[in-house]
């Protein structure tokens, strides 16, 4: 298939496999927006390249976690919405050892003009009529609706002088932001390095094999590795310690996460629980919080993986059995929603700093963002090698909403898959501005809603 790109977006057409063995071909496209004053997205003048490879926090760490996966997935049933950058106190906050942060997404309200009149071509243009009916209102939707507890920097010491581990919690003062990278969230990885005194007591079936220890390099500071066990949750998170290493090591300082759900923040407790084993799946699973990415290794994606066994490895199969494509979206699983399409509002709480574009002051003294999706049709137009097949236009399906306010940057991935059976021969990638969809509109359609965007009220 020969692919052409009309845009100024970088894009890429790749094959992939469904669960049958079936091919297809994948169509992405990355864009990259700034916003206005108003919030509204504008095309960037610098756009970034397609993510071939998942994105570390730190690539000198391969435990540092990831904080954006790569635009390669062959499908996303859903689309991800994925936060980068810092949480920030508000001024009101500035002297407690808490706040909360949000993202709120949701579809736009609607002036209900004038009933429908029948479908014709041009399905992606609003419709619009010279005599109005009585207004109706119709309220938007919200798809998003989630809040976080930021915590202050704090540790577990271990003052005991017995030998049996007694931790006290030690809170510090609220720095004027908290990163929200995969280690302000609970997890982590316990390590033992060769020689420990704790190696004594902990069996060999536990350890790393002698032999092997010395071709694990995690980061350079590290030196040789006998034990290393990870929280599968998130491997790159904070205040995690595994029951052998919480036993035998009996660590003086424990550092903890900052990001949680207000109804479960970090104690003294739920470490010595998490230590002990005794921690439930579900306390567990709701500990590791966050606005980003969700690690692979977490259950909850690795049981969408399917049954990876011997039989699977030696039958040279492209998935598991019961693979299911939601692997494929990244984000936790409340920050997932029905794809977009493209006229949607975020609203970010204390996600910014106070003097970002379009950033402002609520009456509570939050910081507040709201951000306006561009109204974009971007779409394939499609020639089968069979001259049977009529010529057909595909819409691609926004997929990835990554917000990066740190650097006024809304990165949005689009993806089309073409099955094989049409047999293409060529397609080519064109998008329209609303200033074209509504040129479109007026020649015709009869308008029968038009959406009440926040910033124009008043």
């Amino acid at each position: 298939m020969k692919f052409t790109n009309t845009t100024n977006h970088p894009a890429l057409a790749f094959e992939g496999l469904d669960q049958l063995g079936q091919s297809f071909h994948v169509i992405v496209m990355r864009q990259t927006y700034t916003w206005n004053e108003q919030g509204l997205l504008v095309i960037a003048d610098e756009q970034d390249p397609l993510r071939l490879e998942d994105q570390l926090t730190d690539t000198t760490d391969l435990m540092s976690g990831i904080v954006e996966e790569s635009d390669l997935a062959h499908y996303k049933p859903k689309c991800d919405v994925i936060i980068k950058g810092h949480a920030y106190v508000p001024k009101h906050k500035q002297n407690q050892d808490s706040f909360t942060a949000s993202i709120k997404l949701q579809t736009p309200d609607y002036k209900v003009l004038a009933e429908p009149v029948a479908a014709t071509k041009y399905a992606f243009v609003a419709q619009s009529s010279k005599k109005p009916a009585k207004d109706r209102y119709q309220t938007g939707q919200i798809l998003i609706d989630k809040t976080l507890t930021i915590l202050s920097p704090r540790y577990l010491l271990n003052d005991s002088i017995t030998g049996n581990s007694h931790y006290k919690l030690h809170i510090e003062p609220m720095p004027s932001k908290v990163s929200l990278n995969p280690s302000s969230s609970f997890g982590g990885y316990s390590l033992i390095e060769d020689r420990h005194n704790a190696l004594n007591y902990i069996d060999k079936n536990e350890l790393i094999p002698e032999d092997t220890r010395h071709a694990i390099k995690l980061n350079p500071h590290h030196g040789v590795i006998a034990y290393l066990q990870e929280n599968s949750f998130n491997p790159a998170g904070t205040g995690y310690c595994s029951p052998l290493y919480y036993k035998y090591v009996q660590p003086q300082h424990i550092q903890l996460s900052q990001i949680h759900h207000s109804d479960l923040l970090i104690s003294e407790s739920i470490v010595n629980q998490v230590g002990k084993n005794k921690l439930d799946y579900e306390r567990h699973n709701r500990l590791v919080a966050g606005f980003g990415v969700r690690a692979k290794s977490h259950p909850e994606r690795v049981k969408l993986v399917g049954q990876i066994d011997e039989n699977f490895i030696e039958s040279g199969d492209a998935y598991p059995k019961g693979f299911d494509f939601a692997m494929w979206n990244s984000a936790y699983a409340d920050q997932q929603t029905s794809l977009l399409t493209g006229n949607e509002w975020l609203t970010l709480t204390n996600l910014c700093k106070s003097d970002t574009v379009a950033a402002t002051i609520t009456r509570s003294g939050d910081t507040e963002l709201k951000l306006y999706l561009p109204e974009l049709l971007a779409y394939l137009a499609l020639e089968s090698k069979n001259a049977q097949t009529m010529v057909t236009e595909l819409p691609l399906r926004l997929d990835t909403v990554i917000i990066s306010p740190d650097k006024q940057k809304v990165n949005l991935v689009w993806r089309a898959i073409i099955i094989d059976n049409y047999e293409p021969r060529k397609a080519v990638l064109d998008v329209i501005e609303k200033a074209t969809q509504d040129e479109l509109s007026e020649q015709y359609y009869t308008q029968t809603t038009e959406i009440a965007r926040p910033y124009e009220k008043g």
